[in-house]
């Protein structure tokens, strides 16, 4: 038996009430504004999506790269997407999305390999331009069937 919104509602409020009496009161306060359910007919959950995020258990947010890279770009297949920053990067967000793809890895869809440039603190001296456009022209050659070529900027 499916319940009501209503009761869905007052069940996920409980919830998050439950999880923020675990908290000392003041950091109780400052986790309730990560915390959030969605209403009918409002625009949001209400969630402070530009403020610090504070460490620990129910903190879930992860970089503007990593949106970038997996919300914003991670559903679109055919197209390469290149992590410009340091390898490390682009392994965590390498594994957003994998799972729901269809075609031929390397063919038609590029989601489950990982490109960088592999830009370094010496790059930002040196220039980076350089790396960057080397791994172009690589794709481009490797993998012409492509339909184009993203670049996230790594912080």
């Amino acid at each position: 038996m499916s319940m009501t919104v209503e009761e869905r509602k007052a069940t996920n409020k409980a919830l998050i009430d439950e999880v923020l009496k675990a908290y000392p009161e003041k950091m109780a306060k400052r986790r309730a504004k990560h915390l959030g359910t969605y209403e009918e007919g409002k625009p949001d959950c209400g969630v402070k999506s530009n403020i610090k995020s504070l460490p620990g258990v129910m903190t879930i947010r992860g970089c503007a790269y990593a949106g970038s890279k997996g919300v914003v770009w991670g559903p679109i297949k055919d197209m390469i997407h290149i992590s410009h920053g340091p390898v490390g990067c682009g392994q965590y967000s390498w594994a957003a999305r994998r799972n729901y793809y269809i075609g031929v890895t390397g063919v038609d869809t590029f989601v489950t390999m990982q490109f960088t440039s592999d830009f370094q603190e010496k790059d930002i001296v040196f220039g980076g331009d350089k790396k960057l456009e080397k791994i172009v022209d690589e794709i481009q050659e490797l993998f012409p069937l492509n339909k184009g070529i993203s670049v996230q900027s790594e912080c």
